[in-house]
């Protein structure tokens, strides 16, 4: 690889982390598309940790963040955080962290959706809400807390 192409990949790189955070296994995977070495990605990402521009913890944290944000439950989360690449100890402990009442996000998600409920659901009306919360990434038991409490 010739240095200006070297320089073109570096630049690419901070241009994606300046718009927003990125995932290690991310980055790995846009510069392949970009038909860099493995060698010289390795130790470009190895530099952007060293100045702090890729931080695994604190893009997890954003990554949780944006999912709670979006009222997804925990089971979504950890699905699509293992899609990104992010360390599933280190996912547990953002979670932990954030100490999140997975019932009361249930609920909020449940009542965004359906803000009205009749008294009686029809048994093809309730299911249809519980595949609804349950694609969302909530329990068992968080679906029938959010679903009662109406």
């Amino acid at each position: 690889m010739d240095d200006t192409l070297k320089q073109k990949l570096k630049n690419y790189v901070l241009w994606l982390l300046g718009r927003q955070e990125h995932s290690r296994r991310e980055l790995t995977q846009k510069l392949q598309q970009r038909e860099a070495t493995d060698e010289f990605i390795e130790n470009l990402l190895d530099w952007c940790e060293k100045h702090n521009f890729i931080n695994e913890q604190r893009y997890c944290e954003g990554f949780v963040r944006k999912h709670i944000f979006k009222c997804h439950g925990l089971k979504r989360i950890q699905s699509e955080a293992m899609s990104k690449g992010i360390n599933r100890a280190l996912l547990e402990t953002v979670v932990e962290e954030l100490e999140i009442d997975w019932f009361e996000l249930a609920q909020e998600a449940y009542n965004k959706k359906y803000s009205t409920t009749p008294a009686n659901l029809e048994y093809k009306e309730k299911a249809k809400r519980v595949r609804y919360l349950m694609y969302r990434g909530f329990s068992y038991d968080q679906i029938n807390f959010a679903m009662q409490a109406q």
